[in-house]
């Protein structure tokens, strides 16, 4: 859980150091429902910061792990879809080319959450399995 805090915090804070100070505030190609680049950075990136405080405090609330879990792996898996869109067919108008060394930390971020997390959601539910078989 730890770890895929980690993945899912980092993840965050690029997508803020990019709205704030990458160029990506002011971007605002197409919109839908209200929604452009530029205010989804920020959204990641309050997302990010609340998605890992829960997932640290589901270290020691255990009956939030598997939920923070779940979130984690669905913000990090998002943001993975996300930049695919976006170097490939565009996403709200907008298209990435080239690597930063932003994109690469904040993938190879997220990619550790989802694998972190994605893996802790597996053995959660191979252990529940086997003590309901087992009762």
């Amino acid at each position: 859980l730890l770890i895929g805090a980690t993945g899912v915090l980092m993840s965050g804070y690029i997508h803020f150091y990019l709205y704030y100070w990458g160029g990506y505030r002011g971007i605002s190609i197409d919109r839908v429902g209200g929604l452009d680049i530029s205010r989804s950075f920020a959204l990641n990136a309050i997302a990010g910061l609340v998605i890992a405080e829960l997932l640290v405090i589901s270290w020691r609330a255990h009956r939030l792990e598997r939920l923070a879990a779940v979130l984690g792996v669905s913000f990090a898996a998002g943001a993975i879809g996300a930049y695919v869109l976006a170097r490939t067919s565009g996403l709200l108008g907008f298209s990435e080319n080239g690597w930063s060394a932003e994109a690469v930390i904040a993938e190879v971020a997220q990619v550790v959450a989802v694998l972190s997390l994605g893996g802790y959601l597996v053995a959660s539910v191979r252990t529940s399995g086997a003590e309901v078989s087992s009762s």
